[in-house]
């Protein structure tokens, strides 16, 4: 089978899934692909172009289907809540999306229909680009967060009961009465909360 590109990349994310982000290497995927090692670079001048394309991967179909005729904070809301599936959908993949700078064509879609629809709604130009990036460091980093935890031994137990051990019931009352909801991973509702902040202040430019 010739090699393509876009099959690099799938088997890519097969491989990262399998061993995580520090143990992808290209002799890995070479193996993994059952040709020579060397052979990806015909498709990738390096890793870190590979890691890009595998980012921009994870956003492919990320605007399909929005709902033109819904208020900006719905659909701003459903964007975001895609792109946080999108990052859940590969090990580490928040991390891989962090770590490159892939100005690539599924990642561009992603700023422009995001930009865009905070332009519609009122901002200007370089607000809607800071808003968005604000509003998407929030999401990659609860994620990240989301991930780590997952990857902890024992399901997370052991720091779950460093924390509780460590919470003083004189010096930290307030975070000893809100333990159960300190330890991640995190629902859904907890994402929730955060992005109706962050869209919270989005509005409040917008009406300030």
């Amino acid at each position: 089978m010739r090699l393509t590109r876009e099959h690099v990349v799938t088997i890519a994310l097969d491989v990262l899934d399998e061993v995580g982000l520090e143990q992808l290497t290209m002799r890995r995927l070479a193996e993994a692909l059952d040709v020579r090692n060397g052979a990806t670079y015909w498709h990738f001048r390096s890793k870190q172009a590979l890691l890009e394309a595998m980012a921009d991967a994870l956003l492919a179909g990320l605007t399909d289907d929005m709902p033109p005729d819904r208020p900006w904070h719905e659909r701003a809301t459903q964007l975001a809540h895609r792109l946080r599936r999108a990052l859940l959908s590969r090990r580490d993949g928040a991390r891989l999306f962090s770590g490159s700078f892939f100005p690539l064509p599924h990642a561009l879609t992603y700023g422009e229909t995001m930009v865009g629809l905070l332009v519609t709604a009122g901002l200007d130009h370089r607000a809607a680009t800071w808003a968005t990036d604000t509003l998407t460091y929030y999401v990659v980093a609860h994620v990240t967060e989301e991930q780590l935890a997952v990857a902890l031994p024992d399901g997370g137990k052991d720091a779950r009961n460093r924390l509780d051990a460590a919470l003083d019931p004189t010096e930290h009352p307030h975070l000893l009465a809100a333990r159960d909801d300190l330890a991640a991973p995190h629902p859904t509702a907890h994402f929730d909360y955060g992005l109706s902040l962050v869209l919270a202040g989005i509005r409040g430019e917008l009406t300030g």
